[in-house]
Parts: C-alpha cells; sequence; structure tokens
C-alpha cells in the first residue's frame, strides 16, 4: 500500500489565511466568468487561482499556453477566409484546388467549425453565470482545425517547393514556442517550485493575468 507523508505546516496567522481564502472563494464567480464574444481571443485564466503562496509560497493558476489559444483561434479565422475566398472563386467558375481539395477542406470545416459553433454559440442565449472554462470543448475543435489548415497549405496552397520549407521551418518554430511556454509556465501549473515575487512579476506577460505575488516579510 502506498502512505502520504505528512509534512506539518506551521500557519503564524490561521484566521488571516482563512479571511483570504474565504474572499477568494465568494468572488471566484466574478473571476470565471467574462464576455462570451471574446472567449476565442482570451487567454484563460488570468483571473484566478488556487492560491498557496500563503503558506507554501507556491499557486496554480488557470493559465493556458498562449501558444496553443492563439494559433488555434488563428486556424480558424484563416479557414474562414479560404473557404470563404474558394467559394467566391468556384461561383465564377474559377477552381483555384482540386475537386478532391475542396471536398475535404469543406468536410474538415463542417466537422470542426459545426463543433466549435455548437459548443460556443449556445451560451450567447444563457442567462445564468458562465464561467471560461465552458468554452473548452469549442477549442478542442479549434485545435483540431489547426492541422487540417497547415497541412491544407503544404498540399493544396502552396506551389513551390522554398514555400513549403518555409511552412516547414515556422512548424518547427511554433513547436519549440509550445514547449518553450510550457516549460516557461509549469511552476504556475503544478504549483512547484515555488516562485519568488521577481521571478512571478516576470511572468506576468499580460496586465489582465491577476497572478498573485507576496512579498516576503523582512
Amino acid at each position: 500500500s502506498c502512505f502520504l507523508r505528512r509534512t506539518p505546516v506551521k500557519v503564524r496567522n490561521i484566521r488571516f489565511v482563512y479571511l483570504v481564502v474565504s474572499t477568494m472563494l465568494s468572488y471566484v464567480e466574478f473571476w470565471l466568468s467574462g464576455e462570451i464574444i471574446s472567449w476565442p481571443v482570451y487567454l484563460p485564466s488570468t483571473r484566478i487561482s488556487v492560491v498557496f503562496s500563503l503558506i507554501f509560497q507556491a499557486q496554480i493558476q488557470l493559465l493556458g499556453n498562449v501558444v496553443i489559444w492563439y494559433a488555434a483561434s488563428t486556424s480558424m479565422l484563416l479557414y474562414i477566409v479560404l473557404f470563404l475566398w474558394y467559394l467566391l472563386r468556384r461561383q465564377r467558375k474559377i477552381y483555384d484546388i482540386p475537386e478532391g481539395c475542396w471536398r475535404s477542406w469543406a468536410l474538415a470545416g463542417a466537422f470542426c467549425l459545426g463543433g466549435w459553433a455548437v459548443n460556443y454559440l449556445p451560451f450567447f442565449l444563457m442567462e445564468k453565470t458562465l464561467f471560461l472554462y465552458h468554452y473548452l470543448p469549442a477549442l478542442t475543435f479549434q485545435i483540431l482545425l489547426l492541422p487540417i489548415v497547415l497541412q491544407h497549405l503544404h498540399d493544396c496552397v502552396l506551389r513551390t517547393e522554398a514555400l513549403k520549407q518555409i511552412l516547414s521551418a515556422l512548424l518547427v518554430a511554433g513547436l519549440s514556442s509550445v514547449f518553450l511556454v510550457f516549460r516557461t509556465f509549469s511552476p504556475l501549473t503544478y504549483g512547484q517550485p515555488a516562485l519568488s515575487a521577481a521571478e512571478l512579476q516576470e511572468l506576468r506577460w499580460r496586465d489582465s493575468w491577476d497572478i498573485l505575488v507576496k512579498r516576503q516579510q523582512k
């Protein structure tokens, strides 16, 4: 059997800790809610964290990967632009891509954009308090669309080998950025190791990120 080792924690002012945690829970609904229309471009998180810093000098932020979040939204926007372009051109009997590519392109959009719309648009009709995590199912369909757009650009849009190599280089750079961002923010993802106040300030890439910074007492 497995046993968890319990490490005693000395808390000098338990009433203060209880007051802070209670206040956070009282406002968690406000922190997690947001404008629905901003969800596709709003990086999750930034307004609520599971805070351990009062005791352990560490915290867990509900912070997504910046690169993945915006790359997924960009891929959806690019898909819509290309789809409308192809559609208008086909109305004029101009076929920029083979028929097989067009069918695959349209089918992928029907699945991914349809799944995104079904999981996102109904929230505009709801009157209850909504949370940012309600957008995560829709975000999943955006992420699924990203490799489809990249493959379409490589196979059907880019004509020369040089352009395809540039796209491949950008893809490698993007994947490297995903890893670097994950590694950079992993202390806020897993709550360890604890960071200093200066290190936490360096991770605040946006002003809207309410990362708790607790000054060390002298």
